[in-house]
């Protein structure tokens, strides 16, 4: 059995989120959240290191705004390759 070794605990969501780079847009579902980070469900994963604005709406309120980088995604992870597409990204707060 895989152990979590997250810090930082994630909580289960499917709130839809706009990703913005310097590229273009693209839309996405977040699939967990932590105060850290987040992996976003989309067909497209963008590569490692790549900065990018996310626009999650949230069940209540005014879309959140956040930075964020990406740390993993499922194009550069091999053992990742039977999950959902996706990428987890890190929180520039």
């Amino acid at each position: 059995m895989d152990v979590d070794k997250r810090l930082y605990h994630r909580s289960r969501v499917e709130w839809p989120v706009t990703v913005i780079t310097s590229k273009g847009t693209m839309e996405g579902e977040t699939r967990d959240v932590s105060t850290l980070g987040a992996f976003i469900s989309c067909h497209e994963p963008l590569q490692p290191k790549e900065s990018l604005l996310l626009s999650v709406e949230l069940p209540t309120g005014s879309p959140l705004q956040v930075f964020a980088e990406v740390i993993w995604s499922t194009i550069s992870s091999p053992e990742n390759q039977g999950g959902p597409h996706g990428m987890g990204v890190r929180f520039k707060w």
